[in-house]
């Protein structure tokens, strides 16, 4: 007897609609902060930051199923801060020392007030796209990327930080993905547990692609962080899962351990 599997259909008016609106109640809130007196923006520190994070992962996986890895991988973070201008690369290799991508994030920080802050960036990145060694030459293509970013942070109260972002992603090369959408709501929620040693972050998201794939998908992410004070380490779980797409997409998830500096 046979077994009949309803195929979901996604509607891709439901996302371009999604990501106006958010995008209409970003710059919404842009413009009320802008008209606030010079008074209610808060002073942007000019020191240098640096730090960066170094991940050590099971599974690489992405946001855009087409970008993840799917086997173990080394994540190399960095963070560099002056004034209102961010610098944020990433260089992810697999454990054979093959590249993964590289990102470039550039961000200003066009308004910052006490409780939201509102970026503008770019990120250049190159993603090295796994060839079948049956059918090409070559086990890597290098896929160039061009990106729009635009993000708005919330602060809800000490705890707990909004995060909306959107990425308007265009190919370099006219290799993998041609044009896409992508758009986030994050919650980050910090000190969960009470403990002088032990720190506990969670962070749930819901974020919508659409691309030239064609591919596109509504899914449910989040990513939980545990560290102590006193162990220079601290452990990760990421899980992503599909709330509905065009194609079949499968659970997906990683345990990572980070070594921040």
């Amino acid at each position: 007897m046979r077994t009949s599997q309803k195929m979901v259909i996604f509607d891709h008016t439901r996302v371009v609609n999604l990501i106006a609106g958010l995008f209409f109640c970003c710059m919404s809130l842009v413009s009320y902060a802008d008209s606030l007196p010079d008074s209610i923006l808060t002073k942007v520190p000019s020191p240098t930051l640096i730090k960066g994070n170094l991940q050590l992962t099971n599974n690489g996986i992405s946001p855009v199923p087409y970008f993840t890895l799917g086997e173990p991988a080394l994540l190399t973070n960095l963070y560099l801060t002056k004034g209102r201008l961010s610098f944020s690369p990433e260089f992810n290799f697999d454990l054979k020392a093959k590249p993964w991508s590289f990102n470039t994030w550039l961000r200003y920080n066009l308004i910052r007030t006490n409780q939201y802050n509102f970026y503008l960036g770019s990120n250049f990145s190159i993603i090295f796209k796994r060839l079948d060694p049956k059918l090409f030459k070559e086990d890597l293509q290098a896929q160039r990327y061009q990106m729009l970013d635009i993000m708005m942070t919330y602060k809800i109260d000490h705890k707990k930080l909004l995060s909306f972002y959107y990425w308007k992603t265009s190919t370099l090369d006219h290799l993998g993905i041609t044009s896409s959408h992508f758009v986030m709501l994050a919650l980050q929620i910090d000190n969960i547990l009470k403990s002088e040693n032990t720190v506990i972050s969670f962070r749930p998201s819901v974020f919508v692609i659409n691309n030239t794939l064609p591919f596109s998908g509504l899914f449910m992410s989040q990513i939980t962080k545990i560290s102590t004070k006193k162990f220079p380490l601290s452990f990760s779980l990421q899980t992503v899962e599909t709330l509905q797409s065009s194609e079949q997409a499968k659970f997906n998830w990683n345990v990572g351990v980070n070594v921040p500096f």
